[in-house]
């Protein structure tokens, strides 16, 4: 299992867990009623998305696009940034990120995306499909 896939796998299950277990002690110690639902619905959702995630990665149902961030533009007055990347195929790919994703120009990666009935191409352009990326360190031996 890949490593960003499984550190999402983790964050979702331990945001659950604590909003959860949090969410039903003060709701119960306090008699607030809401609190008490909206914590067992909040970790209800937590467990589905928890499960279809670790479906998704147990059947294989990412795709992997392995190249180099070639190009970062930030925009201003927006929370996004525009990627160029290119694949090791030598495909260049446009995408969209929140700015929370921090790839850094030059550097090569491993973009993984969930997989839709859809085309390659299609999978590889939507941005909201992105599950995790991780930073391709090549070792050189100097020997």
């Amino acid at each position: 299992m890949p490593k960003p896939l499984f550190s999402k796998l983790v964050a979702v299950a331990t945001i659950g867990f604590l909003c959860l277990l949090g969410g039903s002690v003060y709701g119960l110690t306090s008699g607030d009623r809401i609190l008490l639902m909206l914590s067992i619905l909040i970790g209800a959702c937590s467990l589905i998305r928890f499960l279809i995630l670790l479906r998704d990665i147990r059947t294989g149902s990412y795709y992997v696009l392995s190249g180099t961030c070639v190009k970062r533009d930030p925009s201003l007055f927006k929370k996004s940034q525009q990627i160029t990347f290119k694949s090791d195929e030598g495909k260049e790919y446009h995408f969209t990120f929140e700015k929370s994703i921090k790839l850094l120009e030059g550097h090569r990666y491993k973009l993984y995306f969930r997989k839709n009935t859809l085309s390659t191409e299609a999978i590889v352009s939507s941005a909201p499909n992105l599950l995790g990326f991780e930073e391709i360190i090549s070792s050189v031996n100097n020997s």
